[in-house]
C-alpha cells in the first residue's frame, strides 16, 4: 500500500475550506460547517471516533440507517490523497470514488474500520468489487442487494426484506432495536434535515450570490459529516436566519453570469474541483442533479403513530426504489425525473454533465439528457476528469468557452425579447 502522510490528506481538505473561508468571512454561522468538515481529517478525530456503523456511499435509506445507528459515519470518497493509498491495491482505471473509499477504510495511518460494521448496497460492478476487497482484508461488511427494476410489487417485496435484513444484521452491532417508534423517530428526524436542506437551497438561492457555490455544497454535505444529525439541522435553521438577516440590512447585486445545473458523478468534498472550473469561467452553479442531492431530497411517507411499522417500511422501499440511482439499472428514472424537476424549477442557461472517470453508468445516461435539454433549448457540457488537478487548465479554457456561449445566448435572448 502507498504510503501518504496523514499531513498531506488533512491538506487536501484544508485547502479546500481555506478557500471557501476567504469567500464568505461575513457569514459567521459557516465557521461550525467547516469545522465539521475539517475534523473529518484530523488524526485524533479519526482515532477516537471508532464508529460502530460505516456508510459506504449514500444509497441505503437514511430512515432504515437512523432506526438502529445514532450515529452512522459515512464514507463518500472525494479525497485524492485517500485514492493514492488505495492505487497500489485497485486497478489504474478504477474510478476515484471507489479508491477514495477503499483508501478511507483501509490506509497505514488510522483505522476506522476496527469495530465497524460497514454496510452498503450493491448498486454497481464497482461495488460489489470493494466489497469483495474489504472482505479478503477481513472487514466485517454486510451488503444491500438493490433490483435492477423498480416498477413490480415483487421488486418492492424483495427490496423490503432487504431493508430489514440490512436493519437487523446493523442491530446486532449496534444494540439499537428496529420498531415502530425507532423507525417513525428516524423518518421524523431526517424529513426534519431534508426540509431545512431545501429551505436552505431556496435561501442561497435568493441570496444574490451572497453565498460561493463551494459554500453551499459544503454546507449541504455536512449533512453525511455530521456526528449528530439534529445539530446540523440546527445550525442550518441558523445559517439560513442568518443570511436573511445580512440581506435584509445590505444590498447585495447578484453578478450576471450565466447559471448551470451540474449533473452526473456527485462531486463530493473535498475535491470541489467542478464548482472551482465553473467559478473560474465566470459561471454560477443554479443546481445539482447526483445521487448524493438526489438521496436528500426524497419526500419521505408520513410517520403517524396510526401507520405500523410494516407499512412505514413498505412505504419507505417503494419511495428508494423508485428514485435510487444505480449504476446496474438501464435507466435512471430516478435521477432523470429529478434533473427535469431542477430544469423547470432553475431553469438554468447550461448543463455541465460531470462524469469521473470510470463511472461509464453516467455516459449511458446522457443521450437521454442531452435529448431533454434539446428540447427545452439548454446547451450541454460533457466534463471528464478525475481527482487529480493536472487538467484544470486545459478544462479551464474548455469551460470559458462554454461560458462564453451561454452568455451570448443570453444577450440575443435579451434583444428578443425587448423586440417582441
Amino acid at each position: 500500500m502507498k504510503h501518504t502522510e496523514h499531513n498531506a490528506f488533512r491538506n487536501e481538505a484544508m485547502e479546500t475550506l481555506n478557500r471557501i473561508w476567504s469567500e464568505n468571512k461575513r457569514i459567521t454561522e459557516l465557521k461550525w460547517f467547516l469545522t465539521t468538515a475539517a475534523q473529518r481529517f484530523e488524526t485524533k478525530y479519526l482515532d477516537g471516533r471508532n464508529p460502530k456503523l460505516i456508510v459506504l456511499g449514500d444509497d441505503i435509506p437514511a430512515e432504515i440507517i437512523y432506526s438502529v445507528c445514532d450515529d452512522p459515519f459515512y464514507v463518500l470518497g472525494g479525497s485524492l490523497e485517500a485514492a493514492h493509498w488505495a492505487d497500489e491495491m485497485t486497478p489504474r482505471d478504477t474510478d476515484p470514488f471507489s479508491r477514495s473509499s477503499l483508501g478511507w477504510l483501509l490506509n497505514p495511518e488510522f483505522d476506522i474500520t476496527k469495530d465497524a460494521l460497514i454496510v452498503t448496497a450493491v448498486s454497481s460492478d464497482s461495488r460489489r468489487k470493494l466489497i469483495s476487497v474489504l472482505k479478503n482484508e477481513g472487514k466485517n461488511v454486510l451488503a444491500l442487494d438493490v433490483p435492477p427494476s423498480n416498477h413490480s410489487k415483487n421488486a418492492v417485496d424483495f427490496y423490503k426484506e432487504q431493508l430489514i435484513t440490512l436493519a437487523e444484521g446493523i442491530s446486532k452491532q449496534t444494540g439499537k432495536r428496529l420498531t415502530g417508534t425507532s423507525l417513525r423517530r428516524a423518518v421524523k428526524i431526517i424529513t426534519a434535515a431534508r426540509s431545512a436542506r431545501q429551505n436552505f437551497i431556496i435561501t442561497a438561492c435568493l441570496m444574490n450570490g451572497l453565498l460561493s457555490d463551494e459554500a453551499v455544497l459544503l454546507v449541504n454535505q455536512c449533512m453525511y459529516f455530521a456526528d449528530d444529525l439534529e445539530e446540523w439541522t440546527a445550525h442550518v435553521s441558523f445559517l439560513c436566519r442568518e443570511l436573511d438577516s445580512l440581506v435584509k440590512k445590505y444590498a447585495f447585486t447578484r453578478a450576471d453570469k450565466p447559471n448551470v445545473l451540474i449533473l452526473g458523478s456527485p462531486v463530493s468534498f473535498p475535491n470541489f474541483k467542478v464548482p472551482q472550473l465553473i467559478a473560474s469561467a465566470g459561471m454560477s452553479v443554479s443546481a445539482v442533479a447526483d445521487s448524493l442531492s438526489l438521496e436528500a431530497s426524497l419526500a419521505l411517507p408520513d410517520a403517524r403513530r396510526l401507520i405500523s411499522a410494516d407499512g412505514l417500511l413498505t412505504k419507505i422501499a417503494k419511495t428508494h426504489l423508485r428514485m435510487i440511482s444505480s449504476g446496474a439499472r438501464v435507466s435512471n428514472d430516478g435521477l432523470y425525473s429529478y434533473f427535469k424537476y431542477l430544469v423547470n424549477e432553475f431553469k438554468p442557461d447550461g448543463i455541465v454533465c460531470h462524469i469521473l472517470k470510470g463511472q461509464i453508468e453516467y455516459d449511458f445516461e446522457l443521450p437521454r439528457i442531452e435529448k431533454a435539454a434539446e428540447e427545452a433549448g439548454i446547451p450541454v457540457f460533457r466534463l471528464e476528469t478525475d481527482y487529480q488537478y493536472q487538467d484544470m487548465e486545459q478544462l479551464r479554457i474548455r469551460m470559458e468557452a462554454f461560458s462564453e456561449m451561454l452568455t451570448q445566448r443570453r444577450i440575443v435572448n435579451r434583444r428578443r425579447r425587448r423586440t417582441a
